[in-house]
């Protein structure tokens, strides 16, 4: 009679992560000389409702932000990208919410759906450009030759490390039933704050600029909503701790009856 060996990889040795045997490190994940650029604009009102779930309030006039970034370095490898984010509230508090992400590495990618929920996907190219007029351009390509979005901006303004307002984001974090099932095996509000603090140049001044700028959108992507007046642009250069998150709501079946 053949002897049954059980497997040894009990869950006190389990990683946090996939693959539980060999995972990458705990949070907080480490940033250094980030580079971005952030546009906020005004947006449709009903395009961002349909979007939104019913738990969070749009503040009007319907608002928004997108944020193209370059991480030099972090402690999950050097990656790009590019978010956009909702102004909202949820329980009176603001938020903003992030439908659609887009990134250039393979960690930030799965830990950022894993642990946060950010619906995160890999993007062909994103890139902070400076040109000779001292403007800077960003570029996000989800596939090879597409023009998913273009923004460009003139810094002309030193602004202050208080001008970095740490909004704390809301994502849906959606975990499919491996069965087949019509209701999600995981379904979530998660919520972390990203708390940049600009570096500072030798001459005492934070690396925070604003200025005039422009934005648009044409082939589609998750990142796309409809771009009103750009109100504001802003090129910073920062270092940043990315934490754990927190849980605002757990869905349940009845949730979706």
């Amino acid at each position: 009679m053949t002897k049954k060996l059980n497997g040894r990889f009990t869950t006190d040795k389990w990683g946090k992560f996939m693959p539980a045997h060999n995972c990458i490190e705990d949070a907080p994940y480490y940033y250094r000389d980030t580079e971005c650029v952030m546009v906020e604009f005004t947006t449709d009102l009903d395009f961002v409702l349909d979007l939104m779930p019913p738990e969070l309030e749009v503040i009007e006039p319907a608002s928004a932000f997108m944020v193209i970034e370059t991480n030099h370095w972090t402690t999950i490898g050097p990656y790009s990208e590019a978010y956009v984010g909702i102004l909202c509230t949820y329980k009176g508090e603001v938020y903003g919410y992030v439908p659609g992400v887009y990134v250039t590495g393979e960690a930030s990618q799965m830990l950022g759906r894993e642990i946060y929920g950010f619906g995160k996907k890999q993007a062909h190219n994103i890139e902070l450009i400076k040109h000779g007029d001292g403007s800077v351009e960003a570029v996000v390509e989800v596939k090879k030759g597409s023009n998913n979005l273009r923004a460009i901006m003139s810094p002309s303004t030193n602004l202050s490390d208080d001008d970095l307002t740490a909004l704390p984001l809301i994502c849906l974090k959606v975990i499919p039933d491996v069965a087949g099932g019509n209701v999600p095996a995981l379904a979530q509000l998660t919520t972390v704050t990203f708390k940049a603090n600009a570096l500072i140049g030798s001459d005492g001044k934070a690396e925070v600029y604003g200025g005039s700028g422009s934005m648009n959108m044409n082939d589609h992507s998750d990142l796309q909503l409809p771009i009103g007046e750009v109100t504001g642009c802003v090129y910073c250069r920062f270092n940043a701790d990315l934490p754990y998150g927190s849980v605002l709501k757990t869905y349940t079946e009845k949730d979706f009856k």
